[in-house]
């Protein structure tokens, strides 16, 4: 899929990078249709990427990354990372002067967003690129980063890992969450066998097959829930046996139910409104 046509919905003031006199900067995107955005690096700028409608799918080298409302995406300067957005959406993109991100930027990182870090951003992307030093702005960007280095981690990442014969199969699994196949039943398709496969699950992710499998399922669930499928929906789409089995997986990985996960989710399409 080409790159699809996006509205930008702030000024062209907004699109002033930040300097480290003023550390960030923040515009708005509004994707009036599907979008791939071809993999691409801000070598001079860390970033906060922040959907206030719709979901995006953000894929680096070794992650990927499904990011609702009311979470964000951080991605350190100079990481290639490539963005999709599967219909239309709108998104904040929190821009951090490099300087600014050596304490709490090494790496990409889901994190939850707080109500007050949302209306933090909200009011910074209404100052002009020129703000005045000192001034509430200024200070007002010294509480969003401090915000954002507190913020707390979520578990909505995937990793990828480099082996060509695994990533076969985690390929296929992201492709396809609810495959049931058992690792010997992958063997044919990765070209090794299935004790050297649950080898390179524990050395590449970190984790069982069976726990990667979970993980790709919850992050496609997050999907679901976010454009408002039913939880039995999700639950027979993922493959799970019964709606209870499906909520348990989603509250071991994200410690809440996932009727709480999409309340909040539609609280922040609805607060975006």
């Amino acid at each position: 899929m080409q790159q699809s046509r996006f509205l930008q919905a702030s000024s062209l003031a907004d699109r002033t990078p930040p300097t480290g006199l003023r550390p960030v900067r923040v515009h708005a995107e509004h994707y009036v249709e599907a979008v791939n955005v071809e993999p691409h690096c801000h070598v001079d700028l860390g970033q906060l990427l922040a959907p206030t409608h719709g979901v995006i799918r953000v894929t680096t080298e070794d992650n990927q990354w499904l990011v609702p409302p009311g979470r964000a995406l951080l991605v350190p300067p100079g990481v290639v990372h490539a963005v999709h957005s599967p219909k239309e959406g709108r998104l904040r993109a929190v821009l951090i002067a490099p300087e600014m991100c050596r304490d709490f930027l090494s790496t990409c990182r889901v994190i939850a967003l707080t109500i007050l870090l949302q209306e933090l951003i909200d009011a910074v992307a209404r100052y002009p690129a020129d703000y005045s030093i000192p001034s509430p702005a200024s200070r007002m960007v010294v509480v969003v980063l401090d915000q954002i280095a507190l913020a707390h981690s979520e578990p909505l990442g995937v990793s990828r890992p480099s082996d060509a014969r695994l990533r076969r199969v985690t390929d296929a699994l992201m492709a396809f969450p609810a495959d049931s196949r058992s690792l010997s039943e992958w063997q044919d398709v990765a070209g090794a066998s299935s004790r050297t496969l649950a080898r390179l699950f524990e050395v590449e992710t970190g984790m069982s097959f069976s726990h990667y499998r979970r993980q790709v399922q919850m992050q496609a669930a997050v999907g679901m829930l976010a454009s408002g499928m039913p939880v039995g929906e999700i639950a027979h789409a993922l493959a799970y046996s019964t709606a209870s089995a499906f909520a348990f997986a989603f509250r071991k990985t994200f410690g809440c139910p996932p009727s709480r996960f999409r309340d909040q989710v539609e609280w922040s399409n609805c607060r975006a409104v």
